[in-house]
């Protein structure tokens, strides 16, 4: 198992769901929420239920195939459910999963409101680092 720092929003990790999935021991979880082990999963079928979109295989070299972010639950899971790192999202994607965060009513609101403020901070220091290091070409 690699050693893994804490996670950061946007990483995605294989990790062990086994104690909160029936029927499955592990999944591609997208970190959503620095330090506090929420996260989204990462779906191989589509349903109306997961309030998802799709990601493509050519955008994202750890998955096998098109896939699909599921937004309509937040699962919590302790760093140590980390199997390994695979990579991380696209921007966009991460503009995408916080519009849909927004918005489910599956999310309790006090837990929503964090998890949109901590989002909106990393979009905002996304924006800002790109800005820095294209203005220090």
């Amino acid at each position: 198992m690699d050693t893994i720092a804490i996670p950061q929003i946007s990483e995605v990790y294989v990790m062990d769901v086994s104690e909160k999935l029936e029927h499955r021991t592990t999944k591609h979880c997208v970190c959503i929420s620095a330090g506090n082990g929420r996260y989204v999963l990462i779906n191989s079928e589509h349903r109306e239920m997961y309030d998802d979109f799709e990601i493509k295989v050519s955008d994202y070299d750890f998955l096998k195939q098109d896939s699909y972010v599921g937004c309509a639950e937040v699962i919590v899971l302790k760093q140590e459910r980390i199997i390994r790192k695979v990579g991380s999202m696209k921007y966009e994607d991460m503009l995408k999963i916080l519009e849909k965060i927004r918005k489910p009513k599956h999310i309790a609101k006090p837990n929503r409101a964090e998890m949109v403020l901590e989002l909106e901070t990393w979009i905002d220091n996304y924006q800002e680092n790109k800005l820095r290091v294209f203005n220090n070409r």
